[in-house]
């Protein structure tokens, strides 16, 4: 683990440089920082190259460490521009196209992008999203001590974001993979050896058939088009079948796929 020192600013904190300093620490950092707006100690840190600058400085030279987006609209948030530096140490290449969503997620949110506020004034009141439940992390902005706190507790809540999203990013790099491996039963139902996070946003299948913790389940893409049908209870080795019809559950695969390929299409 490599020493780094960071500077980033003080009084309310923001989902884009938390999560940069969160996945400076994913990508090994013994991070140790600083919340200021110090001038003086600001120009120091943008000309000294072993110290990280992010989201203030008014300086983006990434050679040099310095992370700041205010001065370009063009450029994207500090964590993105902090992902772009180190993705490599923060996840892995055939996972990083998913994992980079949540990326532009946070990026959307700080710097509006594509007028995302006028969608967000769309949902309902209450509505969260990644950036939003960080920032919930503030409390009074003119009580630096406090805010560090906070900023630590935000730190260690994104951080635990973020590993979430590489495991999802990582699984979904994986089943994109099996997807081609897939076999497809005469009235077009996809049968996988591994559980698929892809399928459904193909819209090539219906219907799927692939591993459950109880056994293998038959699903449905969409109930409005097509119900796994209620006669699933009738099969050798049923186990459950939602009510909904999105889903049903048996314990053998091949009493799974004989009844899939039955169903109408």
């Amino acid at each position: 683990m490599n020493y780094l020192k960071v500077i980033t600013h003080d009084t309310s904190f923001h989902a884009d440089e938390v999560v940069a300093v969160a996945m400076l620490k994913k990508a090994g950092f013994d991070v140790d920082l600083i919340r200021t707006r110090n001038p003086e100690i600001l120009n120091a840190s943008i000309a000294d190259p072993a110290v990280a600058v992010i989201d203030v400085g008014g300086v983006y030279d990434p050679a040099m460490l310095n992370f700041d987006h205010h001065q370009d609209m063009s450029l994207q948030s500090s964590a993105g521009l902090i992902y772009n530096q180190f993705k490599n140490l923060i996840c892995p290449e055939e996972a990083q196209p998913y994992f980079e969503n949540f990326i532009a997620s946070i990026d959307s949110i700080d710097t509006n992008r594509d007028n995302i506020f006028a969608t967000w004034d769309l949902l309902p009141r209450g509505f969260r999203n990644a950036s939003g439940l960080i920032g919930g992390f503030n409390r009074e902005v003119t009580d630096a001590n406090e805010q560090l706190i906070q900023f630590g507790k935000a730190l260690d809540f994104a951080s635990l974001i973020i590993d979430n999203e590489i495991n999802s990013a990582t699984k979904k790099a994986r089943s994109e993979a099996a997807y081609a491996q897939r076999i497809v039963l005469a009235n077009n139902v996809a049968i996988f050896e591994e559980h698929s996070s892809v399928w459904k946003n193909k819209k090539e299948h219906l219907f799927a058939v692939m591993p459950h913790a109880n056994g293998w389940q038959i699903n449905s893409r969409d109930t409005t088009l097509g119900q796994v049908p209620e006669n699933v209870e009738n099969c050798e080795g049923f186990v459950f079948r939602h009510k909904s019809g999105f889903m049903a559950v048996v314990k053998d695969k091949e009493v799974a796929i004989d009844f899939a390929g039955k169903i109408p299409f």
